[in-house]
């Protein structure tokens, strides 16, 4: 198996929760898992950690990435900042062709939202609203620090305990980019994302 197979498996675990943030990921383990020498192994996690999935210690230990309070409490802050940009810029370029994949990807989540998929399908829905501003820097580091907190969104076991709110604003965020209301829709995302922020939070120690 590929270094990159193993990185993507990895990265699997990690955001679903199999692996929580600050446990160490053993070398010798993971190559017995993998049926491969300890060298793919360690090119696995040299790519997890340039994607700041893990973090590589100098006695060559891995360790899924475990932030603090305050840590936490920036990622969210920058989440907001890109977020409400990139929706301003979509709804400036928005399209009635977005405006229908958009559609498609509030049902889905809307449907998601009951399993164990509702991360992904929030993710899916919440691109399509990022979509229309064609700004792929900017969307590729809004994923990045989404991936950071569903790390630790799964690894405390946060469930969304207020699905019906989320969903509510989910449904007001389409309402207000059909409007073109770009205020209205970056304050809503800028709650939301707030929301989300106390809920792992609360769930986290210390």
């Amino acid at each position: 198996m590929s270094a990159e197979k193993i990185a993507a498996t990895l990265e699997t675990d990690i955001v679903s929760g199999i692996f929580r943030p600050g446990e160490e990921l053993k070398q010798g383990e993971l190559a017995a898992r993998f049926s491969v020498s300890r060298i793919p192994v360690r090119d696995a996690l040299q790519l997890m950690a340039a994607r700041g999935l893990i973090d590589l210690e100098r006695n060559r230990r891995a360790r899924v990435i475990s932030l603090t309070h305050a840590e936490i409490d920036e990622v969210y802050h920058l989440r907001v900042l890109l977020e409400t940009d990139c929706l301003r810029q979509s709804i400036r370029r928005l399209e009635a062709d977005d405006l229908a994949k958009i559609g498609a990807a509030l049902a889905h989540s809307s449907i998601d939202a009951a399993t164990d998929r509702w991360a992904d399908g929030d993710w899916a829905f919440h691109k399509s609203l990022y979509m229309p501003a064609r700004r792929p820097r900017e969307l590729a580091m809004i994923e990045d620090l989404r991936r950071t907190c569903r790390i630790h969104i799964a690894g405390y076991g946060v469930l969304p305990t207020l699905t019906d709110r989320w969903l509510k604003d989910h449904e007001d965020l389409v309402a207000a980019m059909k409007s073109r209301a770009g205020d209205q829709a970056a304050d809503i995302l800028a709650r939301h994302i707030a929301d989300a922020r106390q809920t792992l939070l609360q769930a986290m120690p210390g």
